[in-house]
């Protein structure tokens, strides 16, 4: 098999042998990283557009595999590719239909734009991102006309148990790739609150996507699941369709922040939209929605108002009483003081 070469108008051509993976048409090939790097993208999620699927890149993870691979005897496996699209004018292969199992030329059009790069880098972007200069050879497998989504659920796959993978950026793709309303109802109303135009918490979790800073800093998309998984756990809402379980709890965060707007607006000073906050909450509105419904209340955004209004004066502040609480017994502890402060009178009052 010959070397990667630059063909006519632009084209590269590597020599590939074509076959499958599993059920799927793949074709296998080499080329020196330089010319990889220069036809591929990593397709890194935008929280914002909710595009993309991929973690951010680990400059330093990558840098340690530039350093390494030109070390004696270093190798690594196949990076994991996409052809996306079609074969026309971006990429190609001659013959057009080979027989599998044998040699073609794979031609790929030279990008002259960052927007024009067709091939994905579904399992690589950390061996390539730093091999802009490198003529290391390195083998690679390559799918063919895959959609994006496809490619993040092959991502998932290969990832889904990967040391470092952030679970929000799991969570994410779950919430994209499964019935997530039928199968998993916690990711489903956690993703929900954040995509919802009229949820407190539009736009507002993390979902693992590159860091944010300062006043951006925000729960995770796993810290509102657990959060939710809480909640309708104790709640005992779990028989109620889907959409009204999800009003219940949109309701319950609306009731917060009207309950307590400084400590909403200014997140960095206050730990009521941290995960100590949002999940030791979510155990204390379960408390109040056994209580409505036994009193006959419906479940919704006043009568959690009505519920937390004796909690208003509350101090949510970093050097307020939850000072260096973490985790789930952080969590217990919220819920816990909070609930003796809400319920004591409940209980006199009704003779318990």
């Amino acid at each position: 098999m010959t070397h990667a070469h630059t063909g006519y108008s632009g084209w590269l051509t590597i020599p590939v042998l074509t076959g499958r993976c599993g059920q799927l048409q793949i074709v296998l090939g080499s080329a020196p990283a330089r010319d990889l790097f220069a036809i591929s993208f990593a397709d890194v999620l935008d929280e914002a557009a909710q595009t993309g699927y991929q973690r951010p890149c680990d400059r330093r993870h990558a840098e340690e595999f530039r350093k390494y691979i030109v070390e004696s005897g270093a190798t690594t496996i196949p990076l994991t590719f996409n052809l996306r699209g079609a074969p026309g004018d971006r990429w190609r292969l001659r013959p057009a239909e080979p027989t599998e199992g044998t040699v073609a030329d794979l031609e790929i059009r030279l990008p002259r734009k960052l927007d024009e790069r067709v091939v994905a880098r579904v399992d690589c972007q950390h061996r390539l991102e730093m091999m802009a200069e490198s003529g290391v050879p390195l083998a690679f497998q390559s799918f063919l006309g895959l959609t994006p989504h496809e490619e993040m659920r092959i991502f998932s796959v290969i990832n889904g148990k990967a040391k470092g993978l952030n679970p929000s950026l799991i969570d994410y793709h779950q919430s994209i790739l499964l019935d997530v309303a039928r199968e998993t109802a916690d990711l489903y109303i956690a993703k929900r609150l954040n995509d919802d135009p009229g949820s407190v918490w539009h736009d507002g979790l993390k979902l693992g996507g590159a860091a944010t800073q300062g006043t951006k800093r925000r729960i995770t998309l796993r810290g509102m699941r657990h959060a939710v998984a809480l909640f309708l756990q104790h709640a005992l809402i779990r028989d109620l369709p889907i959409d009204e379980q999800y009003r219940v709890v949109a309701s319950l965060w609306s009731a917060v922040v009207r309950t307590w707007p400084k400590a909403w607006q200014e997140p960095r000073k206050h730990l009521l939209t941290k995960g100590i906050g949002v999940q030791g909450l979510s155990l204390l509105a379960a408390d109040i929605a056994k209580f409505a419904t036994r009193e006959g209340e419906a479940l919704t955004q006043a009568t959690f108002e009505h519920q937390l209004s004796c909690l208003q004066a509350f101090d949510w502040s970093n050097t307020g009483p939850f000072q260096g609480l973490v985790g789930r017994s952080g969590a217990r502890r919220v819920h816990e003081r909070l609930a003796r402060q809400l319920f004591a009178p409940k209980r006199v009052a009704l003779g318990g």
